[in-house]
């Protein structure tokens, strides 16, 4: 099961581990908006958009969801946006 945690993730879970939680680095609400924002892009079937993630990881997956719905013009303005990194906190 780990390794597939890891594959999934391109192996960057390991680097992950040490770090602490979204919530406890940008605080509850900051983090529960880049949750939001997570789960409505990702295109994973198991998500890490969850709080008690490192920040880093959840921004990830949302950089890597906004690049597929980036053309799209349903797109959440986040992903549409430029230059701006639509995974950065608010």
């Amino acid at each position: 099961m780990g390794v597939l945690v890891g594959l999934a993730f391109g192996g960057h879970v390991a680097a992950f581990a040490a770090e602490q939680s979204c919530k406890a680095e940008i605080g509850h609400k900051a983090a529960q908006k880049l949750v939001q924002r997570c789960i409505f892009v990702s295109p994973a079937t198991n998500p890490p958009c969850h709080a008690n993630n490192p920040c880093a990881l959840i921004q990830e997956e949302i950089a890597r969801g906004c690049a597929y719905l980036a053309q799209e013009k349903d797109a959440p303005a986040y992903c549409r946006a430029k230059p701006a990194n639509p995974a950065q906190h608010p």
